[in-house]
């Protein structure tokens, strides 16, 4: 009988033996720990960075440009001359009224208004007899070239000593005039287009038309509007 108990005793002994004790909770690793810390200060850094962003957007906007100037009023081309001398024309200017059939000449000059005076020895006067509508355009070529009697539907002279007027003989021009605008009050500006040729000369290009008179209705003679 006490052979068996002493065998009880030690089994039982044997099994609350191999029971393990309780571990102690794992400490936090040197990586764990440092990259925490790598991220807190990151996080920390974040913050202040952004204020140069907030402060840039708060700057006040660029002045816009300023707008180009008006552009000023239209120059045609010039090259070559006319008898041996330079003429580039500034205006186109209408300085009598209109004729019965609605034609007006017009003054081609250096000058750039209606006033001035008299032409000066030396200075060239194109001038040409056209029909004052808008669109209108005719063919240089089929004008009646002016001499030295005068007359003429297109001509061009220079003022000599004493005021005399020369006309040009070799001013044999070709091409076109076109009316883009055809001014009808004193002091309305419209615009021509020329395309003329005469020998080695060459003008090209657009010209203000200035009506220094009122081209309907100034003169004897002029059209009568319908009722």
């Amino acid at each position: 009988m006490r052979p068996l108990l002493v065998s009880s005793i030690l089994m039982i002994a044997a099994c609350g033996g191999t029971k393990k004790p309780a571990e102690p909770p794992e400490s936090p690793s040197p990586e764990t720990s440092s990259s925490t810390s790598t991220d807190t200060a990151t996080d920390s850094d974040a913050g202040p960075a952004e204020a140069p962003a907030a402060a840039a957007s708060s700057a006040p906007a660029e002045a816009a440009p300023e707008a180009a100037p008006a552009p000023a009023s239209p120059s045609p081309t010039v090259t070559g001359t006319i008898d041996g001398k330079p003429f580039a024309p500034k205006t186109a200017r209408i300085v009598h009224p209109m004729q019965k059939d609605g034609r007006v000449v017009v003054v081609l000059d250096e000058r750039t208004d209606c006033g001035g005076g008299d032409a000066k020895p030396g200075e060239g006067t194109l001038t040409m007899t056209i029909t004052l509508e808008d669109g209108y355009k005719v063919d240089l070529g089929s004008l009646k070239r002016g001499g030295k009697k005068g007359g003429g539907e297109i001509s061009f002279v220079r003022v000599g000593a004493g005021g005399k007027k020369d006309y040009a003989a070799g001013f044999k021009p070709t091409g076109r005039v076109t009316v883009v605008r055809a001014p009808m009050e004193q002091n309305a500006v419209g615009k021509l287009n020329l395309d003329l040729t005469s020998g080695d000369y060459m003008l090209s290009g657009d010209l203000d038309l200035q009506a220094c008179v009122a081209p309907k209705g100034a003169a004897k003679g002029a059209p009568k509007k319908k009722k």
